[in-house]
């Protein structure tokens, strides 16, 4: 296709540009591109004025299509409550169901070894043994915390409302952090309430920001070592068939590697497929099945579960912006 404009086409342009005034400079040479795209389309390629005026429109016109209006369809007050609210629920639902798996998993200490890794599981470790045993079995009540901080970035806006949220995030850092085996049940959680805090900052700093192809790289080489990891060490405690814990992990493995390829299908796939570990890991963990370690499946398919849908968030917020800007 010729790329070389007449002069109408490039006086229209122009005009255009300069009516675009309102947008960022990244979101004006998009406009700019999408309508140049269109132009060279034309029957002419744009040599005729009357011919751009009675397809595009003025330049004024057309300008006015792309002001910082929220169409009603979409439902939103603003970007930022957009990302928080597609963040907020699923982190919700990923919080309450590791407070069923702390609450109702079988016991599990008993089950690591001395070994390797499993020496940092042990119950004695960090500072979460002291705390059980000065206040027992009320030690539960840490698994709630990111039950109540998902939600409240849906009812507290501004700097109150982050403070909050950093705060939560902070917390289940710690309890992470706090040694034994019940804490690393909190990971995936924590991850997600991170990103809850950061996500917006980032990409409300373009209309049409998204993670680039080295982020999606980086993201998917990091969560293939992680599910790498687990199924090593889910191995070494399974007294199953290996290919049912391989089967899995590979099927996890395929879908993080296409995290590059922005599909959101892959995406989609993603979180699902990590649900659908997690929910098989506690099956395999009861003592009528398998009586196996919960905590490894619960990484392998939560950190999954949490990247996939950071990946589709991410997709969510560019396809918003692209409806917003109307360059279909």
């Amino acid at each position: 296709m010729k790329s070389y404009l007449p002069r109408a086409a490039r006086n229209y342009l122009e005009q255009l540009r300069r009516a675009l005034d309102f947008l960022t400079e990244q979101e004006r040479k998009q406009v700019l591109e999408q309508t140049r795209e269109e132009i060279l389309r034309l029957p002419d390629g744009g040599r005729r004025k009357r011919e751009l005026i009675n397809t595009l429109g003025e330049p004024a016109t057309r300008a006015r299509k792309f002001e910082r209006t929220e169409p009603e369809d979409l439902e939103v007050r603003s970007g930022k409550h957009f990302l928080t609210r597609i963040l907020a629920w699923p982190i919700f639902a990923l919080a309450l169901m590791t407070v069923i798996v702390v609450l109702f998993a079988p016991p599990q200490q008993a089950l690591i070894g001395t070994g390797g890794i499993d020496q940092y599981l042990s119950s004695g470790n960090g500072w979460l043994s002291g705390l059980e045993e000065a206040i027992g079995s009320q030690l539960i009540w840490l698994a709630f915390i990111p039950v109540v901080f998902s939600l409240l970035p849906l009812w507290l806006n501004g700097a109150f409302g982050m403070v909050l949220q950093v705060l939560g995030a902070v917390a289940m850092t710690a309890v992470c952090l706090g040694g034994g085996i019940l804490s690393l049940y909190f990971i995936p959680v924590t991850l997600l309430l991170w990103a809850q805090v950061f996500t917006p900052l980032l990409m409300m700093r373009g209309s049409m920001a998204r993670p680039g192809p080295a982020w999606l790289a980086t993201a998917a080489v990091l969560l293939i070592a992680a599910i790498a990891l687990a199924t090593y060490q889910g191995l070494a405690h399974f007294a199953g068939a290996a290919w049912l814990v391989l089967a899995p992990a590979v099927l996890l493995a395929v879908l993080a590697a296409l995290l590059p390829t922005r599909w959101k299908a892959a995406h989609i796939a993603l979180v699902v497929a990590g649900l659908l570990v997690m929910v098989a890991g506690f099956i395999a963990a009861l003592p009528s099945t398998f009586n196996a370690v919960l905590l490894w499946p619960w990484l392998a398919g939560g950190v999954s579960f949490a990247v996939g849908h950071l990946a589709l968030a991410a997709g969510m917020w560019h396809d918003r912006a692209r409806k917003l800007l109307a360059l279909f």
